[in-house]
């Protein structure tokens, strides 16, 4: 990432060489970098944009409730600096058996989940900035989920829960890695490099504009 602090100094130097009066370079420094930070609050949203479509992608509320700009740094970050929201095994059990009926000859309880192919009427995490970022409907979207996906075959249309099976064992939503450092870094290397070229831009428009 081009340093702004650098290269608005660096304006400041060629103005003030150039005989303008030091309130009419400050006044041009400031233009300017004002005109950076507009440039990059328009390529940070857009960079958001697409880490929250890789949240999306691998069903991370967690990832896309944590990204975050780092205004000093001027790259995305999560607010923990963590890039890795693999997820633990999840029992589903106890939850699928909530409002279970009584087996006949009263020796647990049951309940007839309904299976179709995984993902079908999956609640979808919104892709929009301004719904998605930190929103706490996305962490009861991803809770929705772990609750009612069913982990059967595809060819299944139903499957029984008892209180009888194994909680550990059964009906358990396997871990999931989600690791988005790779992802993270190539959005803030695109973004570095779209900045350091507007960066070169504005400054050498207002070098020659005096």
């Amino acid at each position: 990432m081009a340093n702004i602090i650098f290269e608005l100094e660096k304006l400041r130097l060629t103005l003030r060489n150039k005989g303008l009066d030091a309130r009419a370079v400050e006044s041009i420094v400031k233009k300017a970098g004002d005109e950076i930070s507009s440039a990059f609050q328009e390529q940070a949203e857009a960079a958001m944009q697409l880490a929250i479509e890789s949240g999306v992608q691998q069903r991370s509320a967690d990832f896309i409730n944590e990204l975050t700009l780092d205004s000093v740094n001027m790259e995305l970050t999560t607010e923990s600096g963590n890039m890795e929201f693999t997820e633990p095994p999840f029992p589903m059990l106890p939850r699928l058996l909530q409002n279970a009926k009584p087996m006949k000859d009263g020796s647990g309880i049951y309940k007839v989940i309904p299976v179709g192919t995984p993902g079908k009427d999956r609640p979808k995490v919104s892709t929009s900035i301004y719904d998605s970022w930190k929103q706490i409907n996305a962490e009861r979207i991803e809770n929705a989920r772990k609750q009612y996906q069913a982990l059967a075959p595809k060819e299944s249309k139903f499957r029984t829960a008892t209180s009888k099976q194994d909680a550990n064992t059964q009906w358990v939503k396997p871990a999931q890695t989600k690791d988005f450092s790779q992802d993270v870094s190539s959005i803030n290397a695109e973004l570095a490099k779209t900045m350091e070229g507007i960066v070169r831009d504005i400054i050498r428009s207002y070098e020659e504009g005096f």
